[in-house]
């Protein structure tokens, strides 16, 4: 894999993935590679929280990214999110962002099916099916 995975992490405290979708104040933005873990922007979601769909609006704001990390989401918010072309993550609470990160990093080499499909290749895990399933063609 040569593209990182582009990923949105809601934050208060800026070290932590510590924000809820709907009221965190900033999504922290990485791009994560197999050999390279890059930070890209503090986004703010002040301007966000004044549009009329507050949740839609947060989405856009993430809407680049392939994941995105919560403390929590609730389900509408979730469908937005989803809608937006990003893959929800619901970590626990006060997890430390660089370690998420750079567990994430180390999943890339071997992804499981879900992080596969995020990332647009096909999982390891996965080949063993593909070929019963062609053997039956």
């Amino acid at each position: 894999m040569s593209d990182p995975v582009r990923i949105a992490c809601a934050t208060d405290s800026g070290v932590l993935i510590d924000g809820h979708f709907g009221t965190c104040k900033v999504f922290a933005v990485w791009d994560v590679g197999q050999d390279s873990l890059a930070f890209v922007a503090a986004r703010s979601t002040h301007q966000a929280d004044e549009a009329e769909d507050r949740n839609r609006a947060r989405a856009e704001l993430i809407g680049d990214c392939q994941i995105a990390c919560f403390q929590s989401i609730g389900g509408p918010a979730a469908a937005k999110v989803v809608r937006a072309g990003v893959h929800p993550l619901k970590v626990a609470p006060n997890t430390d962002m660089h370690e998420w990160l750079s567990r994430l990093q180390q999943a890339l080499n071997r992804p499981p099916p879900w992080l596969a499909k995020v990332m647009g290749v096909e999982a390891d895990a996965l080949a063993p099916y593909r070929a019963l399933a062609e053997n039956e063609e």
